[in-house]
């Protein structure tokens, strides 16, 4: 019983490549899915492509935000609010996750961890395509957050999770960032509360289409300040 949140802003050339590959691990694990896309600000065809997709496909929903702030972190409490599974995942509309990791999520789940995050940076793991400079902020500001904060993990700035509802629920009224921030804020305030924080390995794989929405400068600084 799982929703899967994928924030998309620009991603009409991604999302169809998306949804295939989804669509193709809910055959093989005949999980229970839903698919809930949300469009944030897109000035392409993102929406309707988003749409046609959810017209072929039942367990996808579309969420469109026109108003309010634009940005990931946004987009990405906008949708978790709306999921109907105990179970959330956040997903990358840029196709940089690879889904077939969720599988190995559920897993890590059902030992009694309250949230897995995919890491780049433990054994069968890569982030290779991620670029030095990426590498090196991610890294860093993790194992900052390991020694400040004891948190467990090596990848706290990837989104890329899964998380039971009730710890979404539990930390989202007490303030989450709108951009890219999110990520390790909510891995850190999830920690802090006392819940049980896994991860497993992931590979990364650099968007083919659209343009990178991360700002390496502006995050720097957002990552400095959480």
């Amino acid at each position: 019983m799982i929703s899967i949140v994928v924030p998309c802003h620009n991603e009409a050339e991604n999302i169809p490549k998306l949804v295939e590959s989804i669509v193709g691990f809910r055959k093989k694990t005949k999980m229970n899915l839903e698919l809930i896309l949300a469009d944030d600000h897109s000035t392409d065809q993102t929406y309707n492509v988003a749409k046609k997709l959810a017209g072929k496909n039942k367990f996808i929903r579309v969420i469109r935000r026109k108003d309010g702030n634009r940005g990931m972190g946004y987009t990405l409490i906008d949708g978790t609010k709306t999921a109907k599974r105990d179970l959330v995942a956040w997903v990358m509309g840029d196709c940089s996750d690879d889904v077939n990791t969720l599988l190995h999520m559920v897993n890590k789940i059902n030992e009694g961890y309250d949230m897995v995050i995919g890491s780049r940076y433990i054994d069968g793991g890569s982030g290779k395509e991620l670029g030095l400079f990426k590498t090196l902020m991610s890294s860093g500001y993790t194992f900052t957050s390991r020694i400040l904060f004891g948190i467990p993990i090596h990848d706290s700035t990837n989104a890329f999770r899964m998380f039971r509802k009730s710890v979404f629920d539990s930390v989202v009224n007490e303030g989450l960032h709108g951009d890219f921030g999110i990520s390790p804020q909510f891995a850190i305030k999830a920690h802090k509360k006392g819940y049980k924080l896994g991860e497993v390995p992931t590979v990364y794989s650099e968007r083919k289409a659209g343009k990178p929405k991360f700002k390496m400068l502006k995050m720097g600084q957002r990552y400095i300040g959480i």
